[in-house]
């Protein structure tokens, strides 16, 4: 589980050699690899945010199952896919900067094999701390026409030391 190898065909990275770089990155798209959530890694996140004791039953045969990757979940493995496509070669930090128009559109299992399309859609220069790169990410599933989810995701790029 984790990240698959299985087909490397249509990943797409992009990368500067410095951080100051970050606005040529404008309009350039990345594809992350395909990726399956950990049974375990699923089971401690459920744990770690309280829903092992939910107070409402969203697991189970009457609603989306026991196996469905909680959409907060998915979410934080944006940090985790989109560092295996975007990135800087000189020294910086990428800082989770938050999520603008986070949906759901359709339930992701655990053995669902997705990943992350997207476009860079703009950098603010934000003076000395860095570049705000906004990032329009679509969760795609692998032999599925309709998405996972959708977002727009943040990050602060800021030089290291």
């Amino acid at each position: 589980m984790g990240i698959l190898t299985d087909d490397l065909s249509e990943v797409k990275t992009v990368s500067v050699s410095h951080p100051s770089e970050a606005p040529t990155l404008v309009g350039q798209e990345f594809v992350t690899p395909w990726f399956t959530m950990d049974e375990d890694r699923a089971d401690m996140f459920e744990k770690g945010t309280y829903l092992d004791s939910y107070p409402h039953r969203y697991g189970g045969d009457d609603a989306y199952g026991d196996d469905l990757v909680e959409g907060f979940h998915l979410l934080g493995m944006f940090d985790f896919l989109l560092n295996h496509s975007i990135w800087s070669e000189g020294p910086w930090i990428a800082w989770n900067y938050g999520v603008d128009k986070a949906r759901f559109v359709s339930v992701i299992r655990r053995s669902d094999p997705f990943r992350l399309r997207g476009t860079i859609v703009d950098v603010v220069d934000r003076g000395a701390q860095g570049h705000l790169v906004v990032v329009d990410v679509v969760g795609e599933v692998r032999g599925r026409a309709k998405p996972g989810f959708v977002a727009t995701s943040r990050a602060l790029w800021t030089t290291a030391g």
